[in-house]
């Protein structure tokens, strides 16, 4: 029998993560934003590659939880905000 406090403590950790790395995106959108550079454009881009990857690892071990899909819509907002920059 498994503990069911163990799978929600992993869950938690999975969602705080994927918070953590969405959190990573905006800070790097805004110093794009703010900075237009090359250097904060490819910082901005590699966050977002992180985030996805890290997002599409949770779908696939924890399944497509709302959580989990609301932070995905989040992310594809802000790849959507960085493809105004160029």
């Amino acid at each position: 029998m498994e503990d069911h406090t163990k799978m929600s403590w992993k869950e938690d950790t999975v969602i705080a993560q994927l918070h953590n790395s969405v959190d990573n995106v905006t800070q790097a959108l805004g110093h794009a934003f703010t900075n237009p550079s090359e250097q904060f454009i490819q910082q901005a881009q590699d966050m977002i590659e992180h985030a996805d990857r890290a997002i599409e690892n949770a779908i696939k071990n924890q399944g497509q939880t709302d959580p989990i899909l609301s932070l995905q819509q989040e992310l594809n907002q802000k790849k959507e905000a960085l493809n105004t920059l160029h």
